[in-house]
């Protein structure tokens, strides 16, 4: 039996030095890291591994290795995979290190550095014996437990109690990973992008018991106050009203804006006060402000059409004693930003306007994505879904409110005013991106 130690910057290079010194049939005893010598601690670090082989053995080169006659070759695949899976599974850590020397204290660090690096050491043969014959031990009770684990999953017979726990261990967690599974399935049907879907189904795997995640009604709410937590709201607050409130609605061509702005204006005449006024800067299509006239003749609310930047200063000032201004814009392609820079000089900061950013639910999320973006500019403070009724699942609100910081003001759900406006909270949002929608809905 001879042991050499061997010093090496890391563990690839260190092992190309055993084999070329030992041969490919070494065993590592242990591995350790040290300070250089001369160094002291200032020395750079250094992996010290101590290798021991039966017999010396000349290097052999890879040449002459193909030729030589040598153990089949499935059986040193084996070999190697199973010190892979060793290697992988039990990592050297220091206390592991402190065990190994207090059990084998003829490799401990207490040996002078000039005896551990010279080549000539040789220990007792019959203490170096004993010491790799009950490393081997341990290597083959290793074996057969990994074998013992192994046939306990694939047969029902009788098993000792140890293996029973290992393999009750690995069901419980393939169980719970199937349920988590169920659980990333309904997020995804339900609109939620995958990425936020396995997020929310972790974190409910890892929130939950088993036998909670079997309870199909506790883990529809346990994801409902999951998705309230991630959502913002923030619709006026009317009852508390200081002053005189203005707001704007933006946004693409067809979402819904004017009729938008009807419903918030018969929801405040009914609920809060007849003080409001109706102003249009939308100058390029005469049927949507006509549209907007009918409206304010039904609820006998004043209109004002307004054609520069100057005129609508005017305007605001004409009601400053109104408690509420609406006012209603002109659809703008997203894309075409000088539409978007004109309007900017109508919505300037100086006269303090609510910008509400109007949405169709049926528009797909990379195109309400850019939609954001370009409307960004006008300084947007709030973001108004329209049209939910006309979607089968409503996961884009929670996609949309994870990569937007804007807040949800309002919900529509239908043509009607102003039934189809929906006051919303966190949890009202989250359980109708968890409701199943098909055709209209209504409260």
């Amino acid at each position: 039996m001879q042991v050499k130690v061997f010093e090496s910057e890391d563990m690839a290079s260190g092992l190309k030095m055993v084999k070329k010194e030992l041969g490919p049939d070494a065993l590592i005893l242990s591995t350790r890291t040290i300070k250089n010598g001369k160094m002291g601690l200032l020395g750079k670090p250094m992996l010290e591994i101590t290798a021991a082989i039966d017999s010396v053995q000349p290097a052999i080169s890879e040449e002459t290795q193909s030729f030589s006659v040598k153990e089949p070759a499935m059986k040193k695949r084996r070999a190697s995979g199973f010190n892979c899976v060793v290697d992988d599974t039990f990592p050297t850590h220091s206390s592991q290190q402190n065990e190994k020397n207090q059990k084998y204290p003829d490799l401990s660090a207490d040996k002078n550095l000039e005896n551990i690096q010279s080549n000539t050491a040789e220990p007792s043969g019959d203490s170096i014996r004993s010491e790799v014959n009950e490393l081997k031990d341990l290597v083959r009770d290793l074996a057969r437990e990994i074998s013992r684990i192994g046939s306990s999953e694939k047969n029902s017979g009788t098993t000792n109690p140890q293996s029973l726990q290992v393999s009750g261990n690995f069901h419980h967690d393939r169980r719970q990973q199937i349920q988590g599974d169920h659980i990333l399935s309904l997020l995804i049907n339900r609109g939620i992008n995958v990425e936020s879907s396995r997020t929310i189904a972790s974190f409910l795997r890892e929130s939950l018991t088993e036998q909670e995640l079997c309870m199909e009604d506790l883990v529809r709410d346990a994801i409902v106050e999951t998705i309230q937590d991630l959502i913002e709201v923030s619709p006026p607050d009317f009852n508390t009203l200081d002053g005189q409130h203005i707001m704007a609605f933006v946004g693409p061509t067809g979402v819904g804006k004017t009729t938008t702005l009807a419903k918030i204006a018969a929801f405040y005449l009914a609920g809060f006060s007849r003080s409001i006024a109706l102003i249009t800067i939308d100058t390029y299509r005469i049927a949507a402000v006509e549209q907007l006239k009918v409206y304010g003749e039904i609820m006998h609310l004043p209109v004002d059409v307004v054609i520069t930047p100057d005129q609508l200063v005017q305007a605001i000032e004409k009601h400053r004693d109104k408690e509420l201004i609406l006012i209603d814009t002109a659809g703008r392609s997203p894309r075409d930003e000088f539409c978007i820079e004109e309007l900017s000089t109508f919505l300037h900061p100086e006269l303090n306007i609510e910008k509400h950013l109007v949405l169709s639910a049926t528009t797909r999320e990379k195109e309400l994505l850019e939609t954001i973006g370009r409307f960004e500019p006008l300084g947007i403070s709030h973001t108004i879904f329209t049209k939910i009724d006309e979607c089968t699942n409503l996961g884009i609100l929670l996609n949309i409110q994870i990569q937007n910081s804007n807040p949800l003001s309002y919900v529509t759900n239908g043509q009607r005013v102003p039934e189809d406006l929906l006051e919303i909270s966190q949890k009202k949002v989250a359980e109708l991106i968890m409701s199943q929608h098909e055709g209209p809905m209504h409260d």
